[in-house]
């Protein structure tokens, strides 16, 4: 995966969360979140619902582009389909694959 440190894996705390970093310096966090969510939903990113329909990409990735300081406060959470994203603004991207409740 471009961009990331390392293979997005499960985190130890919650089996139904894939994590994956990023660096956001050369990656955008709108391709971060579309690569993510693919390797959750085990598909092509072409595959999924655009994510335009869901948020604005440009906005998201303004957002974060000045936030990759280590100690940046900044993330974000929203509903993707049947995943739940989290962004942070050091890298992570967080999809939760298990059932969502609100």
């Amino acid at each position: 995966m471009s961009g990331s440190d390392r293979r997005p894996d499960r985190t130890s705390d919650d089996p139904d969360t894939l994590h994956a970093e990023f660096d956001w310096s050369t990656v955008s966090p709108s391709v971060a979140i579309v690569q993510t969510v693919a390797i959750a939903a085990d598909q092509e990113a072409i595959e999924l619902s655009p994510l335009i329909e869901t948020l604005d990409p440009d906005a998201l990735d303004q957002l974060f582009s000045h936030s990759s300081e280590s100690d940046s406060a900044v993330s974000l959470s929203f509903q993707l389909g049947d995943y739940r994203v989290t962004v942070t603004g050091t890298g992570d991207v967080y999809v939760h694959t298990g059932p969502v409740h609100p």
